[in-house]
C-alpha cells in the first residue's frame, strides 16, 4: 500500500510539474506570436517557471516544508496578478490583487500559523482568477475563457477543503487530493490555457452558449465538492465515488471540448475576424495607394504641363527654324533663278534687233519656267484647298506617270487591280517625283526603273522606312530603278525640307522638295512609305488602305459625254493636253485662254458645262463664272485650278461651281466631275420645268 500510494504522490509531483512547464513554455512561445501582449506572456510565464523551479528544487534538492510554503506564498500572489492583467485588466488591478493575496498569505504565516497560510490564500488567488475569467466570458462568450474560469473555481473549492482533509491525518486522502489537483490543473491546460491566446488575440471563433457554459461550470464545480467530500470520508466511502465523481468531471470537460473541436482543431483562426482585419488592411492600404496615385497623378500632370510648355518652346523654335530655312533657300533660289533674268532684261534693252531680243527672251523663259516649278512644289508642300476624294486605279496612276517620261526607260507592271480612295493630282505628283529622281540618278548611263500595282495581305504589322504598316490588305505601288542607290549617311535626311544629294555631273540640280511632297502626300491618304536601297538600285514601296471601288468608281473610265464643254485656262499647254481626252470620251470641247474669251464663246455658242481655271489675269474664275451664269442660266462649272485658299472654295461652292478639282487632275477624275455637274444641270432644269408647268 505505502509503495502505492508512493507512485501515486510521483505520479502527482510530475503531472503537476509537466502541466506548469508547458504553460510556461507556451507562454513564452505566444511573446513572438502576439507581440501586442508580449509583456503580459512574459510575466505570466515567468510566474509558471517559477513555480517549475521551486518545485524542482523540492523533489531533487529538498526544502523545508514551512520554507517550501513560504515561496508558494509569493506565488500565488504574482498568479492572481499575472492571470488578471493577462487577460485584460490592467496593471494597476493586477498589481492590487498579487498585494492584498500577499498580505493575506503572509499575515497568515507570520501570526503563528503557516501551515495554513496557502491554504487561507490559494482558494482566494483562484477564487480572483475565477471571477477575472467569468467576467471576460460574460462579454465574449469565449469557450477558453469558460474551461479556465469553471476550473479556477474548482481549484479554488479543492484548496479550501485540503486543510481539512490533511487534518484529518489520512495520508491516501492527502496523496488523492494533490493528484486529483495536479489532473484538474493538466486539463485546465490542455483544455482551456492552451486556447485561450487565440481568444485574447480575438481570433479564435470558438463561442460557447451561456446554457452549456453555466452548465458545464456547474457539473465541475458540484462534481469538485462531491470529490472533496470524497477525500475527507476516504475511510467510510472509499475510492470508488472519488473515481467516480473525478470521470464526470472529466467527461463534462471532455464533452465539451468534443462538442467545438471541429472549430478548435480546423478553425484555429477566426477567420471571419481575420478576413475583417484583412479587409481593413486592404482598404487602409489602397486608399493609401490612392492617395499615393493622386499625388503621382498631380505630380504627372504638372511634369506634363511642363513638357507640353518645353514642347511648345521646342516647336516654336523649330518651326521658327524650319520657317527661317525655308525662307532662307526659296530666297537663295529665287535669287540664282533671277539674277541671271535681270541680266538677261539688259541684254534684251540692248538688243539692236527683234530677231535678237527673241533670242535672248528664251533663256529668261527657262528661268521663268524654274520659278514656277519651285512654287509648284511650295505650293503643294502647304496642302491647301484639297480637293474632294477620288476612287483612284494604281495601274492607270502608274500608267499616267511614266506618260510624263518619253524617251525614258519607264516600264508599268500591273498586278492584281488595286484602287485607293484619295487625289489623283497629288498622288500623280508624288509618283512623278520618284520617278524623276529615279531617272536623274544617274545621268552617265540610262536607268531602269519600273512601277508595280497591285494589292498585298500583311499577317503582322511590320516596321516601315516611314511608320509601321499595319496587317491586313493594302493596296501598294512600288518605284525600283537600277541607279547607283542613295549613300548610306543620307537615308535618313532624304524626305527633309530643301535636302538635295544631287550635285556634280552625275546628277540635275534640284529644289529639295521632291521627297517632302512625296511623304506629305503619302501621309494624306493615311499611307505609309518604305525604301530600300543599294548599289544595285533603289526601291520605293508606297502602302495605302485597300479600297473596294463601287460600281460607279469602276465605270469611270468608260464614262461619255454627248454635251457641250468649254475648257478655259491662261495655260495653252493644258487646253492642249485637256482637249484629246475629252473629245476621246465623246464631249464637244471648246477652250478659251482668258475670262473674256470664255464670255464671248458663250455668248455665240451653247455651252453645258465650264472647265475653269480660277487664277486668271483680269477676270478670275469665279468672275468668268458670275458672267457664264448671265449669259446661260443653268450652265454648271467645275473649277480646275493649282491652288485655292479655303474662302475662296467656299466661295465657289456657294455661287454654284459643281466640284473643285487640284491640277492636274486625272482622267477619271476629270470625268466624273463633269458627269456630275451636267447631271446637276439636267435636274436644274427639270426642277424649273415642274414649277413652270
Amino acid at each position: 500500500m505505502d509503495s502505492e500510494l508512493s507512485n501515486v504522490s510521483g505520479l502527482a509531483v510530475w503531472g503537476s510539474l509537466g502541466a506548469t512547464l508547458v504553460l510556461g513554455v507556451f507562454f513564452f512561445v505566444q511573446m513572438a506570436v502576439d507581440r501586442s501582449r508580449r509583456w503580459r506572456f512574459a510575466l505570466f510565464g515567468g510566474v509558471m517557471m517559477y513555480l517549475v523551479a521551486l518545485d524542482l528544487i523540492r523533489s531533487f534538492a529538498g526544502i523545508e516544508p514551512l520554507r517550501y510554503e513560504w515561496f508558494r506564498l509569493w506565488w500565488g500572489g504574482a498568479y492572481a496578478g499575472c492571470a488578471l492583467w493577462l487577460i485584460g485588466s490592467s496593471a494597476s488591478l493586477g498589481l492590487v490583487a498579487s498585494v492584498l493575496l500577499w498580505a493575506v498569505g503572509f499575515g497568515c504565516y507570520y501570526r503563528g500559523n503557516p501551515a495554513f497560510a496557502t491554504t487561507l490564500m490559494f482558494p482566494m488567488a483562484w477564487t480572483a482568477v475565477a471571477v477575472g475569467f467569468g467576467r471576460k466570458y460574460l462579454r465574449g462568450r469565449g469557450y477558453a475563457s469558460a474551461v479556465v474560469s469553471a476550473y479556477s473555481i474548482s481549484l479554488a473549492v479543492l484548496c479550501s477543503c485540503y486543510f481539512s482533509i490533511v487534518s484529518k491525518g489520512i495520508m491516501a486522502g492527502i496523496l488523492f487530493g494533490y493528484l486529483h489537483f495536479a489532473i484538474a490543473s493538466v486539463v485546465s491546460v490542455i483544455f482551456g490555457w492552451i486556447h485561450l491566446p487565440r481568444e485574447l488575440q480575438g481570433r479564435s471563433p470558438v463561442r460557447t452558449e451561456p446554457v452549456l457554459a453555466f452548465a458545464f461550470m456547474a457539473v465541475v464545480v458540484l462534481s469538485e465538492a462531491f470529490i472533496d467530500a470524497a477525500l475527507y470520508r476516504l475511510k467510510e466511502w472509499g475510492p470508488r465515488p472519488l473515481i467516480g465523481a473525478s470521470l464526470v468531471q472529466f467527461a463534462a470537460t471532455l464533452a465539451l471540448y468534443l462538442r467545438y473541436r471541429h472549430q478548435l482543431v480546423i478553425h484555429t483562426d477566426n477567420v471571419g475576424q481575420l478576413l475583417e482585419e484583412r479587409t481593413a488592411e486592404l482598404n487602409r492600404a489602397r486608399e493609401a495607394l490612392a492617395r499615393q496615385n493622386e499625388t503621382l497623378a498631380q505630380r504627372l500632370a504638372e511634369q506634363e504641363r511642363d513638357l507640353r510648355a518645353k514642347g511648345e518652346v521646342i516647336d516654336r523654335q523649330r518651326r521658327l527654324e524650319l520657317a527661317a530655312q525655308t525662307a532662307g533657300q526659296v530666297a537663295h533660289d529665287m535669287q540664282n533663278l533671277l539674277s541671271p533674268v535681270l541680266g538677261k532684261v539688259e541684254e534684251i534693252e540692248d538688243a539692236a534687233t527683234l530677231q535678237e531680243a527673241r533670242e535672248k527672251s528664251s533663256s529668261i523663259r527657262n528661268q521663268i519656267r524654274q520659278l514656277l516649278e519651285v512654287n509648284t512644289n511650295l505650293l503643294a508642300l502647304s496642302r491647301r484647298g484639297r480637293p474632294e476624294a477620288q476612287a483612284v486605279r494604281l495601274s492607270e496612276l502608274a500608267r499616267d506617270a511614266a506618260d510624263r517620261f518619253p524617251g525614258q526607260a519607264v516600264a508599268v507592271e500591273a498586278g492584281k487591280d488595286a484602287w485607293v480612295k484619295g487625289s489623283w493630282a497629288q498622288l500623280v505628283r508624288a509618283l512623278s517625283n520618284l520617278v524623276k529622281n529615279a531617272v536623274e540618278s544617274d545621268l552617265d548611263r540610262v536607268v531602269r526603273v519600273t512601277l508595280r500595282t497591285g494589292l498585298v495581305d500583311v499577317e503582322q504589322t511590320r516596321r516601315a522606312h516611314l511608320g509601321f504598316v499595319p496587317a491586313g490588305r493594302h493596296a501598294f505601288i512600288e518605284v525600283s530603278d537600277t541607279g547607283p542607290g542613295i549613300p548610306a549617311e543620307f537615308v535618313d535626311k532624304i524626305f527633309d525640307p530643301f535636302f538635295s544629294s544631287k550635285g556634280g555631273k552625275k546628277h540635275r540640280s534640284g529644289t529639295g522638295l521632291g521627297l517632302t511632297i512625296v511623304a506629305a502626300v503619302v501621309d494624306d491618304h493615311k499611307g505609309v512609305i518604305d525604301l530600300e536601297t543599294g548599289p544595285a538600285g533603289t526601291r520605293f514601296t508606297l502602302y495605302f488602305p485597300a479600297y473596294e471601288p463601287s460600281a460607279e468608281a469602276a465605270e469611270l473610265a468608260r464614262l461619255s459625254g454627248i454635251a457641250t464643254v468649254l475648257v478655259v485656262d491662261d495655260d495653252s499647254s493644258i487646253l492642249r493636253e485637256l482637249g484629246p481626252v475629252l473629245r476621246e470620251a465623246g464631249w464637244t470641247v471648246l477652250a478659251a485662254t482668258s475670262g473674256a474669251d470664255a464670255i464671248r464663246t458663250i455668248q455665240a455658242q451653247n455651252v453645258d458645262v465650264i472647265l475653269l481655271d480660277f487664277a486668271m489675269p483680269r477676270m478670275n474664275g469665279l468672275e468668268t463664272f458670275l458672267g457664264a451664269m448671265h449669259l446661260r442660266p443653268g450652265v454648271r462649272a467645275v473649277v480646275h485650278s493649282s491652288y485655292l485658299t479655303e474662302e475662296q472654295a467656299v466661295q465657289l461652292k456657294t455661287w454654284g461651281v459643281s466640284s473643285i478639282l487640284l491640277k492636274p487632275a486625272g482622267r477619271l477624275e476629270l470625268l466624273k466631275a463633269l458627269r456630275e455637274a451636267l447631271e446637276e444641270k439636267r435636274r436644274t432644269l427639270e426642277r424649273r420645268g415642274t414649277l413652270e408647268a
